[in-house]
Parts: C-alpha cells; structure tokens; sequence
C-alpha cells in the first residue's frame, strides 16, 4: 500500500471513531435529559397520563444517535495487543 494512502485511511479512521464518540456521547445525555423529564412529570401528572408521549421525540433522537455510534464503532481503528 502506498505510505499516503495509509495516512488518509488512518486519519479517516480517527475522524469516524470521533463522530463515533460525539454521538455515543450526545446520545447518552440526550436519553438521560429525556429520563429525568419523563420521571419530573411523571410527579405532576394525573393517573393514567403517560408521560412518556411528551418525551417521545427526544427518546427517538437519542435512539437514533446511540444507533449511529454503535454503527461508527465498526470503522474504528483495531487497538493492537502486545
């Protein structure tokens, strides 16, 4: 293989293993705001409302971005064991 392309695949490699952590990272806050939201109004609500309806949204946006971390983490560099 050619030493330039070697360079362009690792630093590719690096960029998709940052957007993989960014998204793991961006999803887990987002699932864990959507968590704590559903539970405070859970508190305030009557009986039989599900709160989990107004939260649906960011519930799917962080399911969407866990997915999409989980996917990059195959393009990810192998770590060599010594």
């Amino acid at each position: 293989m050619l030493p330039w392309k070697n360079k362009k695949m690792t630093r590719l490699q690096k960029t998709l293993s940052l957007f993989s952590n960014i998204s793991l990272i961006a999803g887990a806050a987002i699932g864990l705001y959507a968590l704590v939201n559903t539970f405070l109004l859970y508190r305030n609500l009557l009986a039989g409302v599900c709160p989990v309806d107004m939260n649906r949204p960011w519930m799917y946006t962080a399911i969407v971005f866990l997915g999409l971390s989980f996917i990059l983490s195959f393009f990810e560099p192998k770590k060599q064991t010594k």
